[in-house]
């Protein structure tokens, strides 16, 4: 059984140790010609994103000149462009961002932020297709904000959403907000406390307003969907906050790294076999290997289809040259590709064609770019575990890697209207919390469902006697007599009151736990102040596994502790 790897480190002083100390075992590595061309290759590619998307601010512009120049540290993250994404996407960028400042503190070099944008990702992933916002009286307690898209494409291959999308979504987000703010006006005066200030509603409206703005702008310069929510991530953290970092599109930057695919193709039977060793570490908190069992025999990039969707390819040996075959997963073309020499393999002429699979994604960008730090996500900790193993049996510097993904505590509307739900419930059933109101509830259901049980057992019991004797009128008077008790049960006990009180009290937790889409921050807590709170959070705690609270915009006095 191969070890795992302790690949995630938990605190910013602890990351930003660690990163320094694995920049002084690799220093010699680090300053290579071969890294410093394949960093000046990715500051191209930044620069065009950054031209296009209009956050080429002078910061942005320095550090793609650093970037170019070569002689700097790299910090590296990566995500796909979500629709409205989730705040895990955005505090990536915050994370890289305050340890660069730590790392230039302390090395005395420029550091450089380096977000992918994985464009090149399938559409079916549920998150670049829809976002969230607590809504407690809803279905489920979300809200959710939806974009349709056809399955098995690349996101850089859809067409931006129409002007009319663009109108549907910001309709729906201003009704919810409408809604929201009204049900808490009302359940303050329902439970006797002060309202907040009308002029908080007023600025959480004006928030938004804000934010539309910026949605729009991105709207304007996007031809295409992935570009449409990747601009809006550097909008947001470019010219809103402030941040250096330098984005890049994965679909062509990636093509700056030909000699890193060429390094797996030709190491392609070590490769083969450490993947299958990796795949049976025993994996981050037991959720299993991140990838199929076919990944070991895979080419280590996925080959892009005419149809804007992708192959995997199957590596053959015949005659001492490496070939891909495989079918296109959406329209099943079938394509053989040479890779050329076993032990030379040349795959420059497909550049453009090619993007990383997920644990060789890690593998080129950390042998080509070399960077210093890699800020995952929750659910990309298996595969680092694996490309981590797969790194250090050919050789590869894997550097330090931490994950950032508390809890966020603010009270937003959504997160005031439930916690005030909550209250007027728990004081109407004389409850404490919200589990012993749930336990009186359902007891009551039961209850009052078992009486009509019951009912309905007896009035079948009749019915049928009624059928053997048709012309019984004591019968008759028996079944409408059991049918005016059951109406009388159901009136008197208002049991669709309390099963909807019920679904309310079950969405609260839903909202309370909800990671929301970064719209909700924008109106709660606002898009300035979401950074700066942040920010203070890493350089006055920097625990990367404690709740963040933020102090939001709703002057409210409602308290979501022990909620």
């Amino acid at each position: 059984m191969v070890e795992a790897h302790a690949v995630v480190h938990n605190s910013l002083g602890e990351l930003v140790r660690a990163c320094v100390s694995f920049r002084e075992q690799n220093k010699d590595q680090l300053n290579l010609e071969v890294t410093r061309e394949r960093r000046a290759g990715l500051a191209g590619f930044a620069r065009l994103f950054h031209d296009e998307c209009g956050t080429l601010t002078p910061l942005v512009q320095e550090r793609i000149e650093e970037l170019k120049d070569g002689n700097c540290v790299v910090l590296m993250t990566a995500h796909q462009p979500n629709f409205f994404a989730y705040s895990g996407v955005f505090r990536k960028a915050t994370l890289n961002f305050v340890l660069a400042k730590g790392l230039e503190s302390v090395l005395k070099v420029p550091v450089v932020s380096f977000f992918g944008v994985a464009d090149q990702d399938f559409t079916d992933d549920r998150w670049v297709r829809s976002c969230e916002l607590p809504a407690v009286q809803r279905s489920g307690g979300i809200l959710p904000i939806e974009m349709k898209l056809p399955e098995k494409l690349m996101l850089n291959q859809v067409g931006k959403p129409s002007r009319d999308h663009l109108l549907k979504w910001k309709g729906e987000i201003e009704e919810w907000l409408v809604q929201a703010v009204r049900s808490i006006e009302r359940l303050c005066r329902e439970l006797g406390l002060e309202a907040a200030r009308s002029a908080s509603f007023v600025e959480l409206h004006e928030n938004l307003a804000s934010f539309w703005r910026i949605v729009e702008d991105c709207w304007e310069r996007a031809k295409r969907y992935s570009d449409f929510n990747g601009f809006l991530m550097s909008k947001i953290v470019n010219d809103v906050w402030g941040y250096d970092t330098v984005f890049a599109r994965f679909s062509e930057c990636q093509q700056a790294f030909v000699g890193e695919f060429e390094f797996l193709l030709s190491h392609f039977r070590d490769y083969s076999r450490l993947l299958k060793e990796a795949m049976e570490i025993p994996h981050y908190e037991d959720k299993g290997s991140g990838v199929s069992d076919q990944e070991p025999f895979l080419a280590p990039f996925w080959y892009h289809c005419r149809c804007g969707s992708k192959a995997k390819l199957f590596v053959e040996r015949r005659d001492g040259f490496l070939f891909g075959k495989g079918n296109c997963v959406r329209c099943q073309e079938h394509y053989e590709l040479n890779f050329g020499r076993e032990n030379d393999p040349d795959v420059g002429d497909l550049a453009s064609q090619v993007s990383a699979r997920a644990v060789p994604m890690g593998l080129v960008f950390f042998n080509g770019l070399r960077p210093c730090c890699y800020v995952g996500g929750a659910g990309g900790v298996a595969y680092l575990m694996e490309a981590e193993h797969v790194a250090k049996g050919l050789g590869i510097p894997f550097p330090p890697v931490a994950v950032w993904r508390p809890r966020d505590r603010y009270l937003g509307v959504g997160q005031a209207e439930a916690a005030l739900e909550l209250k007027r419930i728990c004081k109407e059933l004389g409850a404490q919390d919200l589990s012993t109101a749930k336990d009186l509830l359902e007891s009551r259901i039961s209850g009052i469902r078992g009486r009509l049980d019951e009912l309905d057992v007896l009035r079948s019991k009749v019915v049928e006697r009624l059928r053997e004797h048709p012309n019984d009128g004591k019968l008759r008077q028996e079944v409408e007599s059991v049918s005016v008790r059951r109406t009388e049960v159901m009136k008197s006990s208002s049991l669709s009151v309390m099963c909807r009180e019920l679904k309310i009290l079950e969405n609260v937790s839903r909202v309370l736990d909800l990671v929301p889409s970064v719209i909700d921050y924008a109106v709660n807590v606002g898009l300035k102040d979401t950074s700066i709170q942040w920010v203070r959070y890493l350089n006055e705690n920097g625990d990367f596994c404690s709740d963040v609270k933020l102090e939001s915009t709703l002057d409210l006095d409602v308290d979501l502790e022990g909620m």
